[in-house]
């Protein structure tokens, strides 16, 4: 476990309600911080499947992946991108999309968070975000929900 050069494929989704223009987050029992919900890449999935299966693992909603398919229409999501995370157990690389939620059920906590809800743009200035969720969160508001801050 002590070789820092370990890689892990992750995927993650940056969800926003297009009417309350609210951002999904848990806090993450490990870091203490509010972050997008995510986890790794299991062996037989790809992507997006995973940016998927564990928001719905983290917080109870099913989300639509939002991005083009490119080249060719059966293409894969193109990811909004692919951050390189450094963590204890190395390098985390994660494919990160914009999403919507299609469901507003009730939110359901999993064991690796300590908490999770809803957030406006302005909330994140008080919570204890990493920078990049609300340099994601900008760029999303302003290109898929043309929201100019």
């Amino acid at each position: 476990m002590g070789d820092k050069h370990m890689r892990h494929f992750c995927a993650s989704a940056y969800i926003i309600d297009p009417e309350t223009k609210k951002i999904l987050l848990v806090k993450h029992k490990k870091f203490g911080r509010w972050v997008q919900p995510g986890g790794h890449i299991e062996h037989d999935e790809f992507p997006e499947e995973a940016a998927v299966r564990e928001t719905y693992e983290e917080t109870g909603i099913k989300i639509k992946l939002l991005g083009e398919r490119f080249p060719r229409e059966e293409d894969f999501i193109r990811p909004l991108g692919i951050q390189k995370n450094r963590t204890e157990s190395g390098i985390h690389i994660d494919f990160i999309y914009p999403a919507i939620p299609l469901n507003h059920k009730e939110l359901t906590i999993s064991d690796e968070s300590t908490n999770i809800g809803w957030f406006t743009r302005e909330q994140l200035e008080t919570l204890n975000v990493f920078p990049d969720v609300k340099i994601t969160m900008d760029y999303i508001l302003k290109n898929y929900f043309n929201e100019v801050n």
